[in-house]
């Protein structure tokens, strides 16, 4: 029964799972900026867009990216922009990917979140491993 629904689960389209319409930020806003959004909404990273209209996802910036500069490159300065240190060119799931293949990404790169991007390479979500395995936790609880 818990093997059906897993394996059902698998299947799942990544857009039923994700964060519809995620917090986001544009390259040239403040480091601190990006600090304060994720301190203060408890999450470890923000997709990058282009503009706030058009929503192109062009990086993903995240807690740890800040803190190794901040150890690597002694970075104090209020002045540095997230394009600075973003990641460019994040790995994505697109909206007809499966549970599965999104898992695969996350694994094989060592990732916690994964922007869901549009046939435009627009921001439409974000999958967070973490919700992810609560799911599976709910389908495999009652073992």
């Amino acid at each position: 029964m818990a093997a059906d629904k897993l394996s059902e689960f698998a299947k799942t389209k990544v857009t039923e799972i994700m964060i519809k319409d995620p917090l986001f930020i544009t390259p040239n806003q403040k480091i601190s900026n990006s600090e304060l959004i994720m301190l203060r909404k408890n999450i470890g990273g923000l997709p990058v867009v282009n503009n706030k209209l058009e929503k192109l996802l062009i990086g993903i910036i995240t807690q740890r990216d800040i803190r190794l500069a901040r150890f690597a490159m002694s970075l104090e300065s209020p002045n540095t922009l997230v394009k600075d240190l973003m990641t460019s060119d994040p790995y994505v799931a697109r909206e007809e990917d499966t549970i599965v293949k999104v898992l695969n990404k996350m694994f094989k790169y060592n990732v916690e979140r994964i922007p869901v991007v549009d046939k435009k390479n627009e921001l439409i979500g974000l999958v967070l491993e973490k919700n992810i395995l609560k799911k599976i936790f709910e389908l495999i609880k009652d073992i």
